[in-house]
């Protein structure tokens, strides 16, 4: 036991005195018993009463016991503060309260204590390189407070921490081959001169350029290297926006030609590669170009490789976890029944943050909190911080409570590496041994990139005015190409006139390549139209025959446990109550029975559905039970994996309690996997408020953006039920008002039948030209009414409806009434009540509010020759809810000789009254009105 707590201790030896005096005694007793180092150790360092050396091990005096913990305790802050002491930093080095000096005399012992043990003591990894224990401590002082730092013993894994320690103490110095130095050069070269060429030749115009951090694009070109090396085909990039022009250009070659164009505002297509080996995104509204992503494909590291950098708007670090989505679908092979095959080296994703963003922005420690997680982890994605050392004009101390811009992610126990973005063979041996750590331990890790912003947050800001002293050492220093390029010279790798031919090479080859550009082939227009496969919108034609047979072998295989496996005998009971609509065709399939029988159904069609949320397992509202456990072993089982002739996967995960980061990761998964169903579930659909800018800016425009297309499904429980104003509104009036060029479809329904068919529907429109997102107006109390359930012939027999009318004579109908969801059935059963029926009551139920049925309402409407009077009734507030939004289209649709009325509650600044007592007298009022 003693043993093992030694090995995992936080620290090498730890702190602890009285440990090393356990061994000590061991030592006494049998000299043979501890290691060899302890026993060099205490061969060497113990001292007899006038402080003379020992060997005979007898006792270690109180001057001895200082000395041993000073020496072990040096060791332990070299690998724990050397970061301190560092030389990360090109310009503007902060003040570090409290740095470490680690000179010897302060820690109790002196050059010859150390001289006179073996370089073992020090590091296993130096026993052979050096001859005492003095020269490997110069060199362990060297190694971290060199260009590359580390920051690793927070980390709990003793086997983690060790293993650093091996890869960081053993790799030696820094030492590239000529060849290597030229290739790394060339790579600077082309990176500044891109930036040098924009600068000069379009004055003023954005780029948010990568000069400081300029090292990052050979990072990734040795990232793929190494990827290539460890036969990883596929890299996922998310970043903001700058430097972003240059990643495009260098790591996914983007044609010097089609970039120059996008500054012209010419047709850059005009210069895409002719072998298809690059993918741009764009939609018919286009974005800004420092926003645009790409695909390119690439085999010049010996193996077949896809880099793909995501569209990113300027919500900065809101990517990550779309690409943590991304890279999890790219390793997700799910084209077989049961649970996804998950291989974590088929894709790597890279995160590249900006220094104030990474710490201030709250998706980020959401997104790391995802890296561990059966459902979202990706086996390690690295976190890399383009540190220019300021947040537009906000320098570090006013932009964050800790020393470095990467400290949040010690909390995670993940790795940090910081490295001097100015000292570009050491920003690739970061990534030799981040790609090795990752493939060791499938962890995330963190690089910290430290350098500078060369301009001001955009290049017609003026720095001076509010960073002085920051930008009077950058005016001073110089670029990293002639940085790198006249240490080259001094090694005699290049010669002057050599170094000057390459950076003008670059000059030439862009002055070529916009030489080639036609200025006045101007895409400029104001005639931006939307594709007419968009506008035509999605057919509710049933798209595969549903026997009833089939859907009766379903119901019976989720029905059937393994013979080892006993649910909950209550739960058991409550399950079995599904058996019955296919016994007796006046019982109802309800909710979650139709939800089960809708997803096995898209995995026989050979459709994979992924289903995440907050306790969407079993369902907020115990209606699910997706995933069952036997209460006597604690086994787990899932019926959807018990399907017969299931073609695909399906997978369900109870999501963190977070929105922003889940939503972000299943967009992604959907946007890289089109043909997977991507579902996530609110916990209460007012939660989806904290992914707000996942809608906003990604799922209702991303298509029209950047021609990116997902069918992300969204279920978000809604209706005013006396639960209060933060359980009440899924705040359907948000998701319409993105509503336009059918971008999406919003629904609000009132019938089991039709949530079967509208899943079916969203299944089947993937990977087509007309896949669009789905968001599901979810119920709550309709999850169990009777009124809500249908019989099974609406499952076979039916198809998805925008709207549900019931049979009505149409010279009798004077009044229509008009509702959705919840308040739609609470107006059925009231009507439901009377003694006689209303013929000359017509109650609509709308079922899908967007793309909004003006033909089927129309239709209906225009055959009512006594139509007098169109009710719009909901229960949201009048400002809130759908009635904004539906009024044009009423106003438009309902004949001139009816009025048409708002029935429900007034406006209000609150979703929803606190008192359950109120809510009932409202709602009561509003359905009494509806139905007057």
């Amino acid at each position: 036991m003693q043993e093992r707590e030694f090995e995992n201790a936080p620290l090498r030896f730890g702190t602890n005195l009285g440990l090393i005096l356990e061994y000590f005694d061991m030592y006494k007793n049998d000299p043979d018993s501890v290691s060899d180092e302890m026993k060099y150790l205490f061969d060497n360092i113990s001292t007899d009463q006038e402080g003379n050396t020992r060997q005979d091990g007898k006792q270690l005096s109180a001057a001895g016991q200082d000395k041993i913990k000073g020496i072990l305790q040096w060791l332990n802050d070299v690998r724990q503060y050397g970061h301190l002491k560092a030389d990360v930093y090109p310009v503007y080095a902060p003040e570090i309260d409290n740095a470490p000096d680690f000179d010897f005399n302060a820690y109790g012992f002196q050059d010859a204590d150390l001289e006179a043990l073996p370089a073992s003591i020090v590091s296993e990894a130096m026993a052979d390189k050096f001859d005492n224990a003095l020269d490997a401590a110069r060199y362990l002082e060297q190694v971290y407070t060199s260009p590359l730092s580390y920051e690793y013993t927070h980390i709990n894994n003793g086997e983690e921490r060790e293993w650093l320690q091996n890869a960081i103490e053993s790799e030696g110095e820094v030492n590239l081959s000529e060849e290597e130095k030229l290739h790394l050069f060339k790579e600077l070269v082309k990176t500044e001169g891109f930036e040098k060429y924009l600068h000069k030749n379009f004055v003023g115009a954005k780029r948010f350029s990568i000069e400081g951090v300029d090292s990052l694009v050979p990072m990734l070109d040795h990232l793929l290297q190494r990827m290539a090396d460890e036969n990883i085909p596929h890299l996922q990039i998310g970043m903001a926006h700058r430097g972003r022009l240059n990643v495009l250009t260098h790591t996914l070659q983007k044609p010097y030609a089609m970039m120059l164009s996008e500054f012209m505002s010419t047709d850059p297509m005009k210069f895409l590669p002719e072998d298809g080996s690059l993918e741009l995104t764009n939609g018919w509204m286009g974005d800004v170009k420092y926003h645009l992503g790409g695909v390119k494909t690439r085999t010049d590291k010996g193996i077949t490789q896809t880099v793909t950098l995501a569209n990113n708007p300027s919500h900065l670090e809101i990517v990550g976890p779309v690409v943590q989505g991304r890279t999890r679908a790219q390793q997700d092979s799910t084209n077989q029944s049961g649970k996804a095959v998950h291989d974590t080296d088929n894709s790597l994703g890279v995160i590249i943050h900006g220094d104030a963003a990474f710490p201030g922005l709250g998706v980020n420690p959401e997104s790391m909190n995802l890296s561990n997680l059966a459902g979202y982890t990706v086996g390690g994605a690295l976190h890399i911080i383009t540190n220019n050392r300021i947040g537009f004009t906000t320098e570090e101390w006013d932009a964050r409570s800790t020393l470095y811009a990467s400290d949040i992610a010690k909390g995670f126990d993940m790795p940090v590496f910081h490295v001097n973005a100015d000292r570009p063979e050491y920003v690739l041996r970061v990534i030799d041994i981040a790609i090795q750590y990752r493939q060791k331990f499938k962890k995330d890790l963190v690089i910290d990139l430290i350098g500078y912003r060369r301009y001001g947050h955009n290049e017609m800001d003026e720095p001076m005015t509010t960073n002085p002293k920051l930008y009077n050492e950058v005016h001073e220093y110089p670029t990293i190409d002639n940085l790198y390029g006249d240490q080259l010279v001094e090694e005699g790798v290049l010669t002057k006139e050599d170094k000057e031919s390459i950076m003008q090479a670059i000059q030439d080859e862009l002055r070529a390549e916009h030489d080639k550009i036609n200025k006045d082939d101007t895409i400029v227009t104001k005639d931006i139209k939307t594709p007419d496969e968009i506008l035509e919108g999605q057919s509710n034609d049933q798209e595969t025959e549903i026997s009833r047979e089939r859907l009766a072998k379903i119901n019976e295989e989720l029905l059937t446990y393994p013979e080892d496996f006993k649910p909950l005998k209550k739960l058991g009971n409550v399950l079995d109550r599904r058996k019955k609509p296919f016994e007796d065709d006046t019982a109802l399939v309800d909710w979650a029975h139709a939800e089960a029988l809708a997803f096995a159904t898209i995995n026989q069609d050979g459709t994979p559905i992924r289903f995440t949320g907050e306790d969407a397992e079993r369902g907020t509202f115990a209606q699910r039970h997706a995933v069952l456990h036997d209460p006597e072993t604690g086994k787990r089982h899932t019926p959807l994996h018990n399907i017969s002739d299931s073609k695909a996967s399906f997978e369900l995960y109870n999501s963190p309690l977070t929105e922003m980061a889940v939503v972000a990761y299943e967009y992604g998964y959907n946007v890289e996997n089109n043909e997977a169903m991507a579902i996530w579930e609110a916990q209460y659909g007012d939660f989806s408020n904290m992914a707000q800018a996942i809608f906003d800016v990604f799922m209702s425009s991303a298509h029209s953006k950047w021609g990116e297309r997902t069918a992300l499904t969204l279920l978000l429980p809604h209706a005013q039920e006396g639960q209060g104003p933060e359980h009440s509104s899924a705040r359907l009036e948000k998701y319409l008002q993105l509503c336009a060029e059918n971008n999406m479809t919003v629904v609000n329904l009132s019938s089991s039948a039709n949530y079967f068919h509208i899943l079916r529907r969203q299944a089947k429109y993937l990977n087509t030209e007309k896949m669009r997102p789905l968001v599901v107006m979810s119920p709550k109390s309709l999850l169990r009414n009777s009124t809500a359930s249908q019989p099974v012939s609406e499952f076979v027999n039916g198809q998805f409806k925008e709207i549900i009318v019931p049979e009505y004579k149409k010279t009798k109908v004077k009044t229509v009434v008009i509702a959705s969801g919840k308040v739609a059935v609470d107006i059925l059963e009231a009507e439901a009540k009377n003694e006689s029926p209303n013929d000359e009551l017509l109650i609509i139920r709308l079922e899908q509010l967007y793309p909004f049925p003006s033909e089927a309402i129309k239709e209906v409407l225009s055959g009512l020759t006594n139509l007098s009077e169109v009710r719009f009734v909901q229960e949201e507030p009048q400002n809130q809810g759908a009635y904004h939004f539906v009024l044009p289209y009423l106003l438009d649709i309902v004949p001139s000789k009816a009025t048409l009325n708002y029935v429900g509650r007034k406006p209000s600044a609150s979703t929803a009254e606190g008192n359950g007592g109120s809510y009932k007298l409202v709602q009561q009022s509003i359905i009494e009105n509806a139905l007057k």
